[in-house]
């Protein structure tokens, strides 16, 4: 009986712990006041793309995650994988991308919508890859873009692995 009483108490005040840190793993406890102060400084960046990459825009509103990306150059490839977070809606931020990688002269190749979105795009010697989804506490929306660009002319028919 003792058990059954230590677990119904244990299990919601270990729910709740877990909840707080992870809530506040997400903060900046450097002095700034959070999310406005992070889009403020991606809004006050001339150009909405943090990356190597400059025909792949990203809205202000989301913020580079330079732990969790990961880019690649050499003679004859250019990758990587490109994380993103922000309080975005998910829908809107489908549409972003679909009109901004068009207008940047990218082809969608498919689309797969669900509780994630997935877009693929290609261009000559490129692909692109972009999941849409909300991050694991739900207040956020987490961007990863995969891309990959043949740098040499010289393998021009050859597979574009991803």
């Amino acid at each position: 009986m003792q058990i059954a009483r230590t677990r119904r108490f244990l299990f919601p005040l270990l729910a709740a712990t877990l909840l707080m840190t992870g809530g506040c793993a997400g903060m900046n406890l450097g002095g700034s006041t959070g999310d406005s102060a992070t889009a403020e400084a991606a809004s006050a960046e001339p150009n909405a793309n943090p990356t190597d990459f400059k025909d792949i825009m990203v809205p202000t509103e989301l913020s580079y995650n330079r732990e969790k990306s990961m880019v690649i150059r050499t003679a004859s490839f250019a990758g990587g994988i490109l994380s993103f977070s922000g309080r975005v809606d998910m829908s809107s931020l489908t549409d972003y991308f679909i009109a901004s990688m068009q207008k940047d002269g990218w082809k969608l190749n498919g689309s797969i919508k669900y509780k994630n979105v997935l877009l693929a795009f290609t261009k000559p010697q490129k692909t692109s890859l972009i999941n849409i989804y909300p991050n694991s506490l739900g207040y956020k929306t987490d961007v990863s873009i995969y891309v990959t660009e043949e740098i040499g002319a010289g393998d021009a028919g050859g597979a574009r692995a991803f």
